[in-house]
């Protein structure tokens, strides 16, 4: 799940858009009618559901204006965002310390580097 996260979810908003569709798998769905739903921005949603598509989580009908459709494109990724909602369901909390755990590791892993460079520099 760990990885699943790391590769395909960067924020709160883009699960609870996953996972809104994935409940409600049986009919596509415009960036106003899903913004709707959360009352959030159509632009917002709009970025989130493209977001999605391009992870290879939803199936996009290209018509004007476009609709999604929760549909991974490989069973491997079914069970991964099956597991992450069982997840989400069971510990919330855990969950999002994992999606707002990754830009601290990438900002780690970056000083890091600086780090080693100054220590190779002293030798």
């Amino acid at each position: 799940m760990k990885q699943f996260i790391a590769e395909r979810i960067d924020s709160v908003e883009l699960l609870e858009v996953l996972l809104f569709l994935r409940a409600n798998s049986e009919r596509e769905w415009r960036a106003d009618e899903v913004s709707k739903e959360f009352r959030s921005s159509t632009v917002s949603i709009s970025k989130r559901l493209a977001d999605l598509h391009a992870r290879e989580l939803l199936f996009l009908n290209e018509g004007s204006p476009p609709r999604y459709r929760y549909n991974p494109r490989t069973n491997k990724l079914v069970v991964a965002v099956d597991r992450l909602a069982e997840a989400y369901a069971l510990s919330r909390a855990r969950v999002i310390d994992l999606i707002f755990s990754k830009p601290a590791d990438k900002l780690r892993h970056f000083s890091d580097a600086f780090k080693l460079r100054k220590e190779e520099e002293d030798d």
